[in-house]
């Protein structure tokens, strides 16, 4: 999998500032999970550290025993946080942004 898709949670975390309706909050916290459970994986067996972070994500953001905070001005500060991540680790891990000498 390239990981040029990573830019696809990045993308969610930085729209999930938005006000939006609960199930939207409901199929974002999924995504967010996935994509961070699989990237701490993907880490890990890499040996990087970061898995670390990854791992923090896919647990603030998974549905099946969510993490209320019940202030939006916090969550929207974790989303942001959550896409600076995303976007970083794609930046990082796209073979495409390599600099040749």
């Amino acid at each position: 999998m390239k990981k040029t898709f990573l830019y696809i949670p990045a993308g969610i975390a930085a729209f999930a500032i938005l006000p939006l309706p609960i199930e939207f909050y409901t199929l974002i916290r999924v995504v967010l999970c996935g994509f961070g459970a699989w990237v701490a994986y993907d880490q890990l067996m890499e040996s990087n550290r970061v898995w670390v972070v990854f791992a923090g994500i896919a647990i603030l953001f998974n549905p099946i025993i969510p993490i209320y905070l019940y202030d939006k001005g916090i969550w929207v500060v974790l989303d942001l946080l959550t896409a600076g991540a995303f976007f970083w680790i794609a930046r990082k891990s796209d073979p495409s942004n390599i600099e040749t000498d």
